[in-house]
């Protein structure tokens, strides 16, 4: 055995070498720990960590195959995130032990803080206090045995599991129930508690979930469908859209859930434009000798970059809301422009890492899919917070979509109506985020950039959060972007539109003199290099791309997203649906689509006179209404709409130099 002392060793040593002595078979002690956080995070052998005193944040987290005894007690989300292993505390825990765990055991001597158990999907954790507030919390599956007293809300909004309490319950979550213990369920508990020389006598009382929140009451009927670019162009009162929605109010009894974006016009790129003349753009594939598009994000804080052929990414989008074929096709396409792929919140597929050259893996609130393994193969690391179609909202996947293969990759009951959590169980605040960025940073070595996706609302403010608590880059979504289901009303009426998030995201960063070493992505309607440009000048590093990647591979907008039922194989788990999805066609089309990108934003390059994407700036843009002006601090010169037809003269040459 090895002993660490943490007296002579910063955290970042101290996880160095325990990892160092996993790869050696090497079991490991900590003595002089002083409650530090994220000891042995990021851990993926099956050694022992003893730890001689108490913990911090995370002890254990992240990790796979591993034993850890703490002698005394632990602080925030012990053991978070474990697929594998055991955590033993022979103390008292603070709040969510066990969050989100996949098959680990979780062992607390002494009481346990609120929250314990949320959202996690296997394995068990056992209690021999009390437990505090709400043990359960969105639970997916798994155990959880209390030895004591429960406090409130036992199970809140549990989906599946089980939790045997052996004192008193003080009240029950929202749709949660009591019932008989089943056979063998006692003798299961006496022969994990004989295991870890724990004792109980006494009878347990046995919650699950009553199920009958899992499902919305009606599904949304199939007809009266209409095309998304369709029901955005009419700004009549009573038009057909509104006429829709009243409808099916009326069928399902509740507010009505769709997919794509916001439909009702708000200021956007369209209103502003180039101050010169660029309709002498070159008109040939020449266009791209001597114009330097390469694009690096995420270099702050000295990790690995992701190397860019041209500052575009394709967005996140999840497997789930997409299907297994469209991920692939997103992965090849983007090895063959040069970007990045993301995993959206869904885990990551074998496939499609296979597949893209440089792979952003995200993390949702529900930790879906999440695990240590996958985020040391991503090539960057994202944590979602919200998207500019649903700003302060958690993900929505409905029951047509959670099929066997969906709910095993993300841990999940299937067949469900999946609600994710509206926020990050360990992220509460600012301060919170500045320690769960550090524990990711840990568990890989500090080796991957790490960024933050938020949704256009209070940007000013957020913005400068993200770059205080240590982000290496940022992916900003306006209200123009698009989801796989969402609340209409939210997502008509919830966040701001691109224009406005970008230009406060540069005042906010300005005003606390930030260093521009924070990459800022922008994304929410982003349709072609023209946009791409204007979105750079205004003071992005990169933009991403999701929607247009999706028409280009094939998208119909049919906006049958939501329901699983896309009849091209895209927005569905169905696997006669999905077998008309042509990866390798469709592949190629994406990627076409990005080199028609690649095409614009260096003729545009070149037309304004530079010779790196990255010069143009807002000296070469105006506005051409009063709104855009006012939002973006540009020149308001209505005149230069009459020379706007250089972007369709672009988007024409663009199709034939691809």
């Amino acid at each position: 055995m090895v002993t660490l002392d943490l007296s002579q060793l910063d955290i970042t040593q101290a996880n160095e070498k325990i990892r160092q002595c996993g790869r050696e078979g090497v079991d490991v002690e900590i003595i002089n720990p002083d409650a530090r956080h994220n000891i042995g995070v990021g851990l993926v052998d099956p050694i022992t960590v003893k730890v001689k005193g108490s913990a911090g944040y995370f002890c254990g987290g992240l990790s796979d195959g591993a034993h850890y005894e703490i002698e005394s007690n632990v602080g925030w989300a012990v053991g978070d995130n474990i697929y594998t292993g055991s955590v033993v505390v022979g103390g008292n825990a603070g709040a969510i032990a066990g969050v989100a765990i996949r098959g680990a055991e979780i062992v607390i001597h002494g009481n346990m803080g609120s929250r314990a158990g949320q959202v996690m999907k296997a394995g068990t954790l056992c209690c021999g206090g009390n437990a505090a507030f709400m043990s359960g919390y969105m639970m997916y599956g798994g155990r959880i045995i209390i030895l004591g007293d429960a406090a409130e809300k036992v199970g809140q909004d549990m989906s599946a599991g089980e939790i045997f309490i052996g004192g008193e319950i003080e009240s029950l979550g929202n749709d949660t129930e009591i019932v008989d213990m089943a056979p063998g369920d006692l003798e299961s508990i006496n022969e994990f508690l004989d295991r870890y020389g724990m004792s109980f006598s006494g009878q347990f009382t046995k919650v699950v979930s009553a199920g009958k929140k899992l499902r919305y009451g009606n599904s949304e009927p199939r007809t009266r469908p209409q095309p998304f670019f369709i029901s955005s162009q009419s700004s009549s009162y009573w038009n057909a859209k509104v006429q829709e929605d009243i409808w099916i109010k009326g069928e399902v009894g509740r507010y009505r859930i769709r997919g794509y974006g916001a439909s009702k016009p708000v200021p956007h790129l369209n209103d502003i434009a180039f101050a010169r003349d660029i309709t002498q753009a070159p008109s040939d594939a020449s266009v791209l000798e001597g114009i330097n598009l390469r694009t690096k994000v995420g270099g702050r804080f000295g990790a690995k970059p992701l190397d860019l052929s041209m500052p575009v990414m394709i967005a996140p989008m999840s497997f789930g809301a997409l299907s297994r074929s469209v991920k692939i096709a997103l992965a090849r396409a983007s090895r063959l422009s040069g970007i990045s792929e993301s995993t959206g919140e869904g885990g990551m597929l074998d496939e499609q890492r296979e597949e893209a050259d440089q792979l952003i893996f995200q993390m949702l609130s529900g930790r879906l899919g999440w695990n240590i393994k996958d985020m040391l193969r991503a090539d960057a690391l994202e944590i979602y917070i919200s998207q500019g179609a649903k700003p302060g909202l958690g993900g929505q996947l409905m029951a047509k979509k959670v099929t066997p293969e969906l709910a095993k990759i993300r841990g999940i009951p299937e067949g469900i109506d999946l609600r994710s959590p509206s926020r990050h169980p360990d992220v509460l605040g600012a301060d919170d985020l500045v320690i769960k960025v550090d524990e990711l940073r840990e568990a890989t070595g500090h080796k991957k950039p790490l960024g933050i996706k938020m949704g256009a609302g209070r940007v000013n403010d957020d913005i400068k959060i993200a770059y205080k608590d240590g982000f290496d880059f940022v992916e900003l979504d306006g209200l123009q972007g698009s989801t796989g289901a969402a609340s209409t009303e939210v997502l008509e009426n919830v966040g701001i539109p691109t224009l406005s998030a970008i230009q406060e995201a540069v005042d906010g960063l300005a005003e606390i003199e930030a260093k521009g070493d924070m990459h800022l992505v922008l994304m929410g309607g982003i349709k072609d290099g023209i946009d791409a440009v204007k979105m750079l000048a205004l003071g992005a590093h990169c933009v991403s791309i999701g929607t247009a990647a999706m028409i280009a591979g094939g998208c119909i907008a049919c906006m049958q997203c939501h329901v699983g039922s896309c009849p091209v194989g895209i927005a569905t788990q169905d696997k006669g649906h999905e077998a008309r999805y042509d990866i390798d066609r469709q592949a190629q089309n994406i990627h076409r689509y990005f080199e028609s990108v690649r095409w614009q934003m260096a003729a545009i390059t070149k037309a304004l006179g530079y010779d790196d994407v990255h010069s143009i700036n807002r000296d070469d843009l105006v506005a051409l209404t009063p709104e855009a002006a006012e939002m973006t601090g540009l020149r308001y010169v209505p005149g230069q709409r009459d020379n706007t037809q250089h972007d369709d003269k672009l988007t024409d040459l663009s199709r034939k130099a691809g």
